[in-house]
C-alpha cells in the first residue's frame, strides 16, 4: 500500500474491518497495549528501536505514529500489535515470557 500524508486515516479506510470496526478488538486493546508494553519494560526496548523490524515485517505506521499508538495516543489496530509483538519477541531474551498475539489476548 502507499502511503499518503496523514496515511493513517487512509490506512484504515482501505483496510475493510478496521473501517467497519472491530468490537471484539476495541474490547482487547487496552489489554493488549498494556501486554507489549510490559514486554517492551521487560526487553529494555523502546517502540522506536522496532520500528524498523516492523516496518520490515510489513507494517505501515510511521515512527511517529508507532510511538504513539504504544503509548495510547493513537488506536492499535490487531495487525499492527501482532507485527509489533513478533518484534519484541524476537529480541526478548529466552527466559524471558512472549507477548501474546491479538488471537490471545484475554
Amino acid at each position: 500500500m502507499i502511503r499518503s500524508p496523514g496515511g493513517y486515516a487512509r490506512y484504515m479506510a482501505d483496510d475493510p474491518a478496521a473501517a467497519a470496526g472491530d468490537p471484539g478488538w476495541a474490547r482487547l486493546e487496552p489489554r493488549a497495549r498494556l501486554v507489549l508494553q510490559e514486554g517492551l519494560t521487560r526487553g529494555g526496548l523502546l517502540p522506536d528501536e522496532l520500528w524498523v523490524d516492523y516496518l520490515t515485517l510489513g507494517g505501515a505506521l510511521t515512527a511517529e505514529e508507532l510511538t504513539a499508538a504504544v503509548a495510547g495516543a493513537r488506536p492499535l489496530r490487531r495487525r499492527d500489535h501482532d507485527l509489533l509483538a513478533h518484534s519484541v519477541n524476537e529480541r526478548l531474551p529466552a527466559d524471558v515470557p512472549r507477548i501474546p498475539y491479538s488471537d490471545q489476548v484475554a
